[in-house]
Formats: C-alpha cells, structure tokens, sequence
C-alpha cells in the first residue's frame, strides 16, 4: 500500500460548531469550511482533521437504524504532542472546555497528559514529553 497522505474524519451532527472549536479554541487553520455541505477540514502541524455530517455516513454505510453511543468507552482518540501543557490547559479552560482533570503526570512513558472533548463527544487528548 502506498499512502500519499491520511486524514482523521469524524463524524459529528453539528460541523458549524465543532469547525468552531477547531479553529477557534484549538487554533487548528481552515482548509475548507463548507456547513451547509456538511463537511469541514482543518489543520495544525501535520495533523488534518476532517469533519463529516453523521447522519449522511450513517446512510452511505446504511447504519442509520443502529443507536448512537454517548455512554460508551471510547474506541478512538485525536492526540496532539504539545508543548507547555499546563499554559495550554489554563488557555482551553478559559474558553470554557472541560477536561477529565487536569494535566497528570504518566511517569511509566515519562509524559504529562490532559484529554478533553470536542463538542460532538470525540476525546482529545494532550501529551507532553517529559523527557
């Protein structure tokens, strides 16, 4: 298999409003932004996020009659390497983002880490290197 590029698309009911927590509390840029389309792509470093309307995959895969889990474990999550975890924590705090609790020391791979949600649910997590 060779592969060009790759991408994380999540599936969300309200792509306005996770376009805006990507780009406005995340900082990630714009690639393209098309609401009424249902569909959103954004970037930081090299990570691209794509934003995809749930109900329109849900039919394409014809999984629309199956229940949608909110109280379930998570099978997925964004990770982002960052640095100065705990500026970047009282940063997304203070744009109102809750986190699971604050930035934990995970001596056994010597990192710091946070994990929050978008607003459609998907987990984020935050990781230094404490090395």
């Amino acid at each position: 298999m060779d592969v060009k590029s790759a991408h994380t698309r999540f599936f969300v009911s309200d792509i306005g409003a996770c376009a805006e927590f990507y780009r406005d509390v995340l900082k990630f840029e714009p690639v393209t932004i098309q609401v009424e389309k249902g569909y959103a792509e954004l970037i930081v470093a090299d990570v691209r996020v794509a934003l995809f309307r749930q109900q329109e995959m849900s039919e394409i895969l014809r999984t629309s009659d199956k229940a949608i889990g909110k109280d379930i474990q998570d099978r997925v999550g964004l990770i982002l390497n960052v640095q100065n975890l705990d500026d970047i924590y009282h940063e997304l705090r203070q744009a109102d983002v809750e986190f699971a609790e604050p930035p934990t020391q995970n001596n056994e791979f010597s990192l710091k880490v946070a994990y929050f949600r978008d607003p459609a649910g998907n987990l984020i997590g935050l990781f230094e290197s404490m090395m």
